[in-house]
């Protein structure tokens, strides 16, 4: 995957976290929905360090 590529998905991804992160603080929501979402944004931030360590390289 080209650099250019993966500052694409970057962007993405940075812009989905957050969205997700303003959600879940400005809404109330059932805890199991805000468990999703916790892990998804775990989930998002993982993968952005593994993308910035794969430019690095």
């Amino acid at each position: 995957m080209s650099t250019e590529e993966l500052n694409k998905i970057i962007a993405v991804k940075k812009m989905d976290l957050e969205e997700c992160e303003q959600e879940l603080n400005g809404r109330y929501y059932p805890s199991i929905v805000r468990v999703a979402m916790m892990n998804y944004i775990q989930v998002i931030q993982e993968q952005l360090e593994e993308f910035n360590l794969d430019i690095k390289k």
